[in-house]
C-alpha cells in the first residue's frame, strides 16, 4: 500500500546525518505546486543544522506577505477587501468606508478569520441593528459578505459563513407620503417662481427689502420635473450632455462624496443602469434655451460663482422657500417620486425604471412609485350578497 503524500505545503520528518563530515539536516516537503521535495541544511551541531533546516522550510513555504490566511485578522481582511474595490464609485466607497471604520473594526477588528463563525457574526449584526438601526447593519451584512467572499477565494476560509447570516430585516414600511401631484406641482412652481424674484408672500411685518435671488429653483425644479434626474446628476450636468434641438439630456455623472467628506463632481453615474439618454419636454428645453444665452459656465446649474453647485446648500433653501405653505415637507426627491408614479401609469413599470436610472424594477417600485393594491373587479359578484329576492 503506497505511502499517502505529504499534506500541501508541509514537511515531514527531519533526520540528522553527517555529509562530507559536516551536521546536517534534510527533510521531505510537498511544495505548493504538489511536487514533493528534499531539503539540506548544515550547522556546526545537529541541532543547528535542524533549526537551519526548519527556518529555511518556514521561509519557503510561508504565504506571501500579501496573502489572506486563516490567521489574518478582521480589520485586515477589510482593508484588502476595500482595496480590491477599483470600479466603485466614490459614494459607494465612502459608506462602505464607514461601516468598516464605525462597525466592525471597533466591533471585530481584532478577531481572526477561523474564529469568525456563523453564530459569532450573527451576533454581531443583531446587537448592531439594535444598537444602530436595521439599515446600518443591513449596509454592514453586505460588506461583511464582500469581506468573507475575498477570504474564501484566497483559501483563508473553507466557505463563507455569511451565506448562512441572515440579513437584517428592516422595520415594516410606513405609509409614504404621497408624491405631489399636477396640482401640487404646479404650485410649487409658481411658489419657486415668486421666491427667485424676490415677490412671495410675506408678512406685512416683514420690512426687508425685495430682491430677486440667484436660488434658481423654478428651473431647477422644471428640470427635475422634466427629467426625473437624481439632485447630484442635475448639478454635474454640463451643458456638452444636451442636445437642445433633439430635446435630449445624456445623464453621465453626479455630485459625489469622498471619504473626507468633500465633494466633487464624479464622472460616472450612482450606477451602470444611471447612465441614460432621456428625451425632455418642450417646456423644460425652452427653460434649458433660455438659460444658455446666459450661461457663464460649463455647468447648466452651477453655483454664483460657477462651480458644481452643492446639493446640500440647494436643498437648505428649497426648504426655506417652502417653509410655512402647503407643501412644507417636499423634497426634490418627491418630485422623482411623481415622475417614477406617472411614467409607470402611462408607460409601464419598466419604463419609470429605465427613466429613473434603476437597476431594477423592484428598487422603483419600493422606492418611488405609488403603489396601491387593487382588488379584483367583483363588484357584480359581491351585488349577488346584497340583492334580495322579491
Amino acid at each position: 500500500m503506497a505511502r499517502p503524500p505529504l499534506e500541501l505545503e508541509t514537511w515531514g520528518r527531519i533526520r540528522r546525518m553527517t555529509v562530507k563530515g559536516k551536521p546536517t539536516a534534510r527533510a521531505y516537503y510537498r511544495d505548493s505546486d504538489g511536487v514533493t521535495r528534499s531539503m539540506d541544511r548544515q550547522g556546526k551541531t545537529p541541532a543547528e543544522a535542524e533549526r537551519n533546516l526548519v527556518r529555511a522550510l518556514k521561509q519557503r513555504l510561508a504565504p506571501a506577505s500579501d496573502d489572506l490566511t486563516a490567521d489574518t485578522t478582521v480589520s485586515d481582511l477589510a482593508t484588502r477587501w476595500l482595496e480590491s474595490r477599483t470600479r466603485l464609485a466614490e459614494g459607494s466607497v465612502r459608506i462602505y468606508q464607514n461601516a468598516i471604520t464605525k462597525h466592525i473594526t471597533p466591533g471585530l477588528g481584532s478577531v481572526r478569520l477561523q474564529e469568525c463563525s456563523v453564530p459569532r457574526l450573527d451576533r454581531f449584526l443583531v446587537a448592531l441593528a439594535r444598537s444602530s438601526g436595521p439599515g446600518t447593519a443591513k449596509t454592514t451584512h453586505v460588506v461583511l459578505s464582500g469581506m468573507f467572499t475575498l477570504a474564501a477565494r484566497h483559501g483563508a476560509v473553507r466557505a463563507n459563513p455569511m451565506s448562512d447570516v441572515p440579513a437584517p430585516e428592516r422595520a415594516k414600511r410606513t405609509a409614504r407620503a404621497a408624491a405631489p401631484d399636477r396640482s401640487a406641482v404646479q404650485g410649487i412652481l409658481d411658489r419657486f417662481e415668486q421666491w427667485d424674484a424676490g415677490s412671495e408672500p410675506r408678512d406685512e411685518s416683514d420690512r426687508r427689502p425685495r430682491r430677486a435671488r440667484a436660488s434658481d429653483l423654478a428651473d431647477t425644479a422644471n428640470m427635475f420635473v422634466g427629467s426625473g434626474m437624481r439632485t447630484g446628476e442635475v448639478f454635474a450636468l454640463r451643458w456638452d450632455a444636451l442636445d437642445l434641438v433633439a430635446q435630449r439630456v445624456i445623464v453621465r455623472g453626479t455630485i459625489a462624496q469622498d471619504r473626507d467628506g468633500k465633494m466633487f463632481v464624479q464622472e460616472v453615474t450612482k450606477s451602470d443602469a444611471g447612465y441614460r439618454e432621456l428625451e425632455l419636454p418642450a417646456e423644460t428645453v425652452d427653460m434649458l434655451m433660455r438659460r444658455r444665452v446666459s450661461s457663464f459656465s460649463q455647468f447648466v446649474f452651477p453655483s454664483s460663482v460657477g462651480t458644481f453647485r452643492h446639493p446640500n446648500n440647494y436643498r437648505t433653501t428649497w426648504r426655506d422657500a417652502l417653509k410655512g405653505t402647503a407643501w412644507e415637507g417636499v423634497t426634490p426627491r418627491s418630485f422623482r417620486k411623481t415622475v417614477a408614479t406617472v411614467v409607470r401609469d402611462e408607460l409601464g413599470i419598466e419604463a419609470a425604471r429605465d427613466q429613473l436610472g434603476h437597476e431594477e424594477t423592484k428598487t422603483t417600485e419600493r422606492s418611488y412609485a405609488d403603489e396601491i393594491h387593487r382588488g379584483p373587479a367583483a363588484a357584480s359578484v359581491l351585488s349577488k350578497l346584497l340583492t334580495r329576492k322579491p
